[in-house]
C-alpha cells in the first residue's frame, strides 16, 4: 500500500513538470511576439521611407531630360535621326520631355523633309530616348520614333522617300506612322491619288533583314503590305493582301546579279497566276506561267504595252457602281499626262451575251487621254462589231462618258433579222451602219447622233434620233434594247 502511494506521489510531481515546462515554453513564445511586433512598427516605418527615397531618387533621375536646354535638344535630335534613318526631321516648334509610358521628347506640327524639299507635317511626333546615362544631354540615345496624323504631299521626284527609309534602317528600333494620309500630286499640286495609312512600319531584323509592314486603304478597300529586303541573301519579298477583294499577291527579287529576276504570286478569290520577269536598266518584262497574258515596260522614256488573253469577262461587273475601274476612272490617276501604255485585251466570251465572242479590245493611254482604237466583238458570226476612236471622258460632275464611234459591218443579215424579228417589209439590205454616240457609264444612258447607213445619212432617222434621246431609254435591258432594233428598221 505504502508502494502504491509512493509511486502516484512521484507520477503526479512528473507530470507538474511537465505542465509547468509546457506553460514556460507557451510564455516565451507570447513575450517574443509582444517584443518583434513594437519592432516590426519600426521596420515597416523604415521600409516605407527607404521606398519612398527610391522612387523619389528614381523619378528625380528620369526627369533630368525635362531641364535640358530644349534648343540643343532640338539639335541633338535632328542630328541623331538623320545619322541612323537618314531622315531629315524638323522640329521647329517647342519641344517637350515626357515619362510615361516611357522616356520621350514630343513635338507638334513636325516637318520632314527629302531632298530639300518639304513632303509631310505630322500632328504629333514622339521621339523615345533611352533611359540609360541620363545625367547629361550629351548622352542622349534615340530609339523609336513615332508619327501620329501626318499628311504626306508625294511628287514624283521625292516618291522614293519611303524606299530610301526602308533602306537606311539599321538599328533595332522602329519608325511608326499612325493615322496618315498620303497625297500623290502632280507638277502643278493637283491631287491625282489619295490613300489613308492606318499604321506604317519600318524596323530592322536580327536577320540582317529590313522590313516595311503597313496597313492601307485605298477607294474604301483596306490592303495590307509587307516588304522585306534581306541583306544577307540579297532577296527582296514583298506580300500584299485585300480580305475585301479576296486578293493576295507575294512577290520574290533575286538581286544577286546585275539584272534583277523575280517570280509573283497572285491570288484572287479561288483563281492564281504565277509570273515571271526580269528587270533591266532599260526595261521590265514579264509573262504569265500559263501564257495568258504578257507585258513590258519601257523605263527611258516610259511606256507600257500589256497584252491579256481571257476566257470569259464579265462586263456588267467591271463597270458596276462603285467598281475598281470606275472609281480609278473618278479617280483620274489614269489620265496622267506622263502615263503612255497600250493595253490588248483578248476575250473568247462576254459574260451574260451569249451571241458575242471573240473581243479584241485595245486601250491607249495617251498624254492623259484614255482612248479604244482598232477594237472589235463578233456577234454570232453574222456581225461585226468595231469600235472606233473612242474616249473615256471624266467631267467636273464626277462622271465617267464614253464618247466616239460604233461600226456594224454586216456579214449575214438573215441571220441577224431573225434573231431580232424583224419584219420582212422592214428588212433592207445594208452591208454597215456607222453610230456616233455617247455613254454615261454611271447612268447608263446612251445619246446617239450622226447615223450613218452604207456611208450616207438618212433624214428619216432625224425624228428616231431625236426621240431616242429625248426618252433616255436603257438599252441594257434585252427587251427595250429589241424594240429600239426593230423600230430603227421600221424608221429607215
Amino acid at each position: 500500500m505504502q508502494k502504491k502511494n509512493l509511486y502516484i506521489k512521484k507520477f503526479n510531481k512528473t507530470l507538474i513538470s511537465i505542465i509547468e515546462r509546457i506553460e514556460s515554453f507557451f510564455n516565451y513564445y507570447r513575450d517574443f511576439f509582444k517584443k518583434n511586433k513594437k519592432n516590426k512598427k519600426k521596420i515597416d516605418k523604415r521600409i516605407f521611407i527607404g521606398i519612398g527615397i527610391a522612387l523619389f531618387l528614381t523619378l528625380s533621375y528620369f526627369l533630368i531630360p525635362s531641364f535640358y536646354d530644349k534648343n540643343t535638344v532640338k539639335v541633338k535630335l535632328e542630328n541623331q535621326i538623320f545619322e541612323r534613318y537618314k531622315l531629315e526631321l524638323n522640329l521647329e516648334n517647342s519641344i517637350k520631355y515626357n515619362l510615361f509610358p516611357k522616356p520621350h521628347f514630343y513635338i507638334r506640327d513636325a516637318i520632314i523633309s527629302y531632298n530639300k524639299n518639304d513632303i509631310a507635317v505630322s500632328s504629333l511626333a514622339k521621339i523615345y530616348i533611352s533611359n540609360k546615362n541620363l545625367y547629361s544631354i550629351e548622352n542622349i540615345k534615340v530609339k523609336n520614333l513615332e508619327f501620329n496624323q501626318t499628311e504626306f504631299s508625294i511628287k514624283n521626284q521625292n516618291v522614293n522617300f519611303f524606299k530610301k527609309l526602308l533602306n537606311s534602317n539599321k538599328s533595332e528600333h522602329d519608325i511608326n506612322f499612325d493615322n496618315s494620309k498620303l497625297f500623290f500630286k502632280d507638277q502643278n499640286d493637283d491631287v491625282i491619288f489619295f490613300t489613308e495609312i492606318k499604321h506604317l512600319n519600318f524596323s530592322y531584323n536580327e536577320n540582317f533583314s529590313q522590313e516595311l509592314r503597313a496597313l492601307l486603304q485605298v477607294f474604301n478597300t483596306k490592303f495590307r503590305i509587307n516588304i522585306i529586303n534581306n541583306l544577307k541573301e540579297k532577296k527582296f519579298l514583298t506580300k500584299l493582301d485585300s480580305h475585301k477583294l479576296r486578293l493576295n499577291i507575294d512577290n520574290t527579287i533575286d538581286f544577286n546579279e546585275e539584272d534583277y529576276r523575280g517570280i509573283l504570286n497572285f491570288r484572287l478569290i479561288n483563281k492564281s497566276k504565277k509570273v515571271a520577269y526580269d528587270i533591266s536598266k532599260k526595261f521590265l518584262k514579264f509573262e504569265a506561267e500559263d501564257k495568258t497574258f504578257d507585258g513590258t515596260f519601257d523605263l527611258k522614256p516610259f511606256y507600257f504595252m500589256s497584252n491579256i488573253k481571257l476566257n470569259e469577262i464579265d462586263i456588267a461587273k467591271i463597270l458596276k457602281e462603285n467598281s475598281i475601274l470606275l472609281n480609278l476612272l473618278n479617280s483620274e490617276i489614269l489620265n496622267n499626262q506622263n502615263l503612255n501604255a497600250n493595253l490588248n485585251i483578248f476575250s473568247n466570251s462576254i459574260k451574260g451575251a451569249n451571241y458575242l465572242k471573240n473581243m479584241k479590245l485595245k486601250v491607249f493611254f495617251e498624254e492623259g487621254n484614255i482612248l479604244v482604237k482598232e477594237s472589235k466583238i463578233n456577234w454570232r458570226d453574222s456581225i461585226i462589231i468595231n469600235l472606233e476612236d473612242i474616249m473615256l471622258i471624266n467631267n467636273n460632275d464626277n462622271k465617267v462618258i464614253i464618247d466616239g464611234v460604233i461600226s456594224f459591218d454586216f456579214n449575214n443579215l438573215i441571220d441577224f433579222y431573225k434573231q431580232y424579228q424583224v419584219k420582212i417589209t422592214h428588212r433592207k439590205k445594208i452591208k454597215k451602219i456607222r453610230i456616233n454616240f455617247m455613254l454615261d457609264l454611271n447612268e447608263k444612258k446612251v445619246n446617239l447622233d450622226n447615223i450613218k447607213i452604207d456611208g450616207s445619212s438618212k433624214k428619216n432617222l432625224e425624228n428616231f434620233i431625236t426621240n431616242f434621246n429625248a426618252e433616255k431609254k436603257d438599252i441594257f435591258n434585252k427587251i427595250i434594247f429589241k424594240n429600239v432594233i426593230k423600230e430603227f428598221f421600221r424608221i429607215l
